[in-house]
C-alpha cells in the first residue's frame, strides 16, 4: 500500500487486491457495509448499515441501530468496473451534515494489475469545507483514514 501526500488538500492511498476489477469494484460498493469500519460513524450509538447507492446522485448513507440515518456523500459519477466518484460532505465539526454542506471529492479507481487489481483512492478538494478543513486531511491521512480503510477492505475481498 501507498501514501502520497503530494497536494495541500488531497489524500491519496493505494492497495492491489488479489481479484480483477469487476470483483474488486463489487467489494468495495455492493459490500461497504461489509467492510466498513464500525466506529467510524456520525450518528449516536451504534452503527448498523452503511451504503453507497449505485448511481449518480445516489446517497453514501449510514444508519444506526436506533434506526436514525443520514446521508454523508452524493455519488458523483459512476462507471463500473472502473471507477467512481462521491462527494465527501462530512466536515470539520465530523457532524451529521446539512443538506446543503459543501463537499470535498473522493474517488476510487480499479485498475488491472498482475496479480488482480490496484485501487487507487483520492480525496481531493478537502479544502472546499472551509475554516478547520485541515482537520479532514490530517485525519483521512491518518493511519485509521483512508489507508486503513483500505486494508480492511483489502482483507474483506
Amino acid at each position: 500500500m501507498t501514501i502520497q501526500t503530494d497536494d495541500t488538500a488531497t489524500a491519496r492511498s493505494s492497495i492491489e487486491v488479489g481479484a480483477p476489477p469487476d470483483r474488486a469494484f463489487q467489494v468495495f460498493t455492493a459490500g461497504f457495509d461489509q467492510w466498513w469500519n464500525r466506529g467510524h460513524h456520525l450518528l449516536e450509538g451504534e452503527l448498523a448499515e452503511v451504503g453507497i447507492e449505485p448511481f449518480p446522485g445516489g446517497r453514501v448513507w449510514e444508519r444506526s441501530t436506533s434506526g436514525e440515518e443520514c446521508t454523508w456523500g452524493r455519488v458523483l459519477t459512476w462507471d463500473p468496473p472502473g471507477s467512481f466518484a462521491f462527494s465527501w460532505l462530512i466536515g470539520p465539526d465530523w457532524a451529521v451534515p446539512a443538506a446543503d454542506a459543501p463537499g470535498s471529492r473522493v474517488t476510487v479507481t480499479f485498475t488491472p494489475v498482475a496479480a488482480g487489481t490496484r485501487v487507487d483512492l483520492v480525496h481531493d478538494r478537502i479544502d472546499a469545507h472551509g475554516i478547520g478543513w485541515e482537520s479532514i486531511r490530517d485525519s483521512v491521512r491518518a493511519e485509521g483514514g483512508w489507508s486503513g480503510l483500505l486494508r480492511l477492505y483489502a482483507a474483506h475481498v
